[in-house]
């Protein structure tokens, strides 16, 4: 008998193990070495959370019928089966939604003008409100809901593979714009053109998960047999979420070697006090440059220069030596802001499915 239910059951755990390890690295430099837990943080914790339950429920699924030939599976599991499938679709859709709001987050503390922090904030709305209806959508498949597992009840459904297909395409859409969004901040930012070109890569890494995305949405076309050929679209949702949250936690990996094996990796440090109004970092007094590498969590040195309190704005700048400092220019001049400690998440991918929740 064919069998796909180790294949679910190995990759899942190995993506929970991956992510545990990430985002326990993440959230380990933010309290103790960074010393400070930002909103970002907090949002790709949630969506941890919603990403070790959906392969929790995905798991579950192999007990009543998921990955065998749907001719073996029991007719007394097919009420369970879907429920458990259709709670999967609204976890996927809470969980990338809170990696969308995760990266949205950590792009206010970058915005460099209120026009694009206003747009920021309308994409936060859309996100929001797209993720809430997309989420409930699955339990509102069928009135009543009994006709997902019994067709013949008088009822009516909505067209679910229509809806999920226009709904997939759509999310990959928002996620692109997602990932381009800081580039051109990035790319203007008054720094050598090297490091410029670092962060920009940085936050395109977010476009790996793409790929699974569109991966994902290639296996969402299946034809009958759906105990057997969702288990695909199952696997690639899972890569796409846990990808997402490890990639978002990459930089804290960097840091966790700068401080604990610094002879790994070469160190150079730029102090808030030698920032000059070029751009480009000055030799500290240890003979290092800072490497712009992160993302801090504290108001950014521009904004507190921009109300003209130098000595807030040097105590902020010398909070944490993690927490380097960089150069923006502006319009009337250069100013220094705090550097971005780059914790993306990552995240982004598209809705499952109706198929991978039971294929009704």
């Amino acid at each position: 008998m064919e069998d796909r239910r180790p294949m679910i059951l190995g990759l899942n755990i190995a993506l929970m193990l991956l992510s545990i390890l990430a985002i326990a690295a993440r959230l380990s430099t933010r309290a103790f070495i960074v010393k400070k837990i930002g909103p970002d943080d907090v949002l790709i914790a949630i969506a941890f959370l919603f990403g070790l339950a959906l392969s929790t429920l995905y798991m579950l699924s192999t007990r009543y019928g998921e990955g065998l030939h749907i001719k073996y599976l029991r007719p007394e599991n097919v009420p369970t089966y879907t429920r458990v499938m259709l709670s999967s679709g609204l976890i996927y859709g809470l969980c990338q939604m809170f990696i969308k709001l995760s990266y949205l987050t950590l792009y206010l503390r970058i915005a460099p003008h209120k026009t694009y922090r206003l747009a920021l904030y309308v994409s936060m709305v859309l996100v929001f409100a797209f993720g809430i209806s997309t989420s409930l959508v699955p339990m509102l498949l069928c009135l009543p809901f009994e006709k997902l597992w019994q067709p013949d009840i008088p009822g009516q459904c909505i067209d679910i593979n229509a809806f999920y297909m226009f709904n997939t395409t759509t999310n990959i859409v928002f996620n692109i714009a997602i990932y381009i969004m800081p580039i051109q901040i990035l790319w203007h930012l008054n720094l050598p053109k090297r490091q410029r070109m670092g962060l920009v890569l940085v936050f395109a890494v977010g476009f790996i998960v793409l790929v699974a995305s569109v991966f994902r949405l290639v296996t969402l076309v299946h034809r009958g047999d759906n105990t057997w050929t969702t288990v695909e679209s199952l696997n690639w949702s899972s890569v796409e979420i846990h990808l997402a949250l490890v990639l978002s936690c990459t930089v804290a990996f960097k840091i966790l070697i700068q401080r604990f094996l610094p002879g790994v990796l070469k160190r150079t440090s730029r102090p808030t006090k030698n920032i000059i109004s070029r751009g480009w970092p000055r030799r500290a007094k240890h003979g290092e440059d800072y490497v712009l590498q992160s993302v801090g969590h504290n108001e950014s040195r521009a904004n507190i220069a921009t109300r003209g309190d130098s000595n807030e704005a040097d105590e902020i700048g010398s909070q944490n030596p993690i927490v380097e400092d960089m150069e923006m220019a502006g319009a009337k001049g250069a100013t220094s802001c705090r550097s971005l400690n780059l914790s993306i998440d990552d995240q982004v991918g598209s809705r499952q499915l109706p198929a991978e929740q039971g294929g009704w």
